[in-house]
């Protein structure tokens, strides 16, 4: 796909399998990804990948056997897209140049940082406020 801006498969998918968690938090027990997968036809394996991230990142846990699965551990309203999105790829950056300590040695020059300074700072603020209650 060829877009300006384009949501990884990676990131669409690890927002819909944080959703379906949180949907089912108040339940307080474990959901198993097989089910997600089934009900939102996504690949098994792909989703176990993502898992693996977002609990190595602390978002979710896991249990195995009959009674396992994964659950939020944190309440939906705590969870925001960008610790999401940032467990899955790191840091959002729209240029190299935005989220580096080395200065850009044509910054002052740079007509187009600017621009995407301003872009970058405007989604950060709606990751930042948007919460899993939210979708």
């Amino acid at each position: 796909m060829s877009s300006l801006f384009h949501i990884s498969e990676r990131n669409h998918l690890g927002m819909i399998l944080m959703s379906e968690l949180a949907e089912r938090h108040d339940a307080s027990g474990f959901t198993r990804l097989t089910d997600i997968a089934k009900n939102m036809k996504m690949p098994l394996g792909y989703l176990e990948e993502i898992a693996f991230t977002l609990k190595k990142a602390g978002l979710i846990e896991g249990r195995q056997g009959p009674q396992g699965g994964y659950r939020l551990t944190e309440l939906p309203q705590k969870i925001t897209a960008e610790k999401i999105l940032t467990a899955l790829e790191g840091p959002l950056a729209l240029v190299a140049c935005q989220n580096t300590a080395t200065p850009c040695p044509v910054e002052h020059k740079c007509v187009s940082r600017s621009l995407w300074g301003r872009l970058q700072k405007n989604i950060l603020v709606t990751l930042r406020q948007t919460t899993l209650a939210d979708l």
